[in-house]
């Protein structure tokens, strides 16, 4: 799993969300199929689903298998419920209140997976509720605008496992973009900055490293552990090899316990590698 499980509080809540409803507004579900391929098939009613991916050039079977979708939400719709409890421990999960339909919601929200850098094109993970924090942040007002059209409402699963929201100022009217969303390299380097406590992670696991850690702690954990080597400019190597001490260690997020550790295991290192030195051939 990549975030906490689902909070207990969590389909109450939802209920909550749609009970209220301003007047002329729905509740669409937004649900990033890359982590449970084909989950939209599980629904027993999906005459109100739209795939964005389907309103992209090209898109092949294999391509909708694995297409976010919106689709409206029913309280009363067994399926929907079955089908969202899969999606605890995965960041997939987001609750948009829209004047827009299911179709124009998807519509506008497909022209935002891809986007240009350079003049390259990249796979936008804007519906990886991980990633979807600086994302907004990172975009200007004017994108802000296009990006969540009429959009009032944008809840979604954080990494604890509750949900979260972000701070909107919608538009009068839904703004649709005519041309493919372009980030400049200052926001790119923030979306990679942002990346890298989580792609630590998968460099830890791939050294066999394990913990008892909640993923929201293990993230919190490693982002300041990130910090404070960065702070002492350790080169990458050394990087792994103190995130992971501090992972095995189930050190506490702190940055101050977390700078004297640092300069205590530095200290440890160099008296090792010392002795390393000095061993008789």
């Amino acid at each position: 799993m990549l975030i906490d499980p689902f909070q207990p509080e969590w389909q109450s809540d939802l209920t909550r969300f749609h009970e209220a409803l301003p007047h002329g507004a729905s509740l669409k579900l937004l649900i990033d199929s890359a982590f449970v391929p084909k989950l939209f098939q599980q629904l027993g009613n999906a005459s109100h689903l739209a795939l964005l991916f389907e309103f992209l050039p090209g898109c092949s079977k294999e391509a909708k298998e694995v297409s976010p979708f919106v689709v409206s939400f029913d309280p009363r719709d067994k399926s929907q419920v079955r089908l969202l409890k899969r999606c605890s421990g995965w960041p997939m999960l987001h609750v948009l209140i829209s004047y827009e339909s299911t179709e124009q919601l998807a519509k506008r929200l497909a022209a935002w997976c891809i986007i240009e850098v350079d003049g390259q094109n990249f796979n936008f993970r804007f519906l990886d509720t991980r990633r979807l924090p600086m994302i907004f942040e990172t975009l200007t007002r004017q994108q802000q605008r296009e990006f969540i059209g009429n959009t009032i409402r944008w809840h979604y699963i954080g990494r604890d496992g509750s949900w979260s929201s972000l701070s909107l100022e919608p538009s009068a009217k839904s703004l649709s973009i005519s041309h493919k969303a372009t980030l400049d390299a200052r926001q790119f380097g923030k979306l990679i900055e942002d990346s890298e406590p989580d792609e630590m992670w998968v460099q830890l696991l791939d050294r066999g490293v394990h913990t008892h850690l909640l993923p929201s702690q293990r993230h919190a954990l490693i982002s300041t552990a990130l910090q404070v080597a960065d702070k002492c400019r350790l080169d990458d190597m050394l990087k792994i090899a103190w995130c992971m001490d501090c992972i095995q260690a189930s050190c506490q997020s702190n940055p101050d316990t977390l700078q004297t550790r640092l300069t205590n295991w530095k200290e440890e290192n160099a008296k090792n590698e010392n002795e390393t030195l000095h061993l008789p051939a």
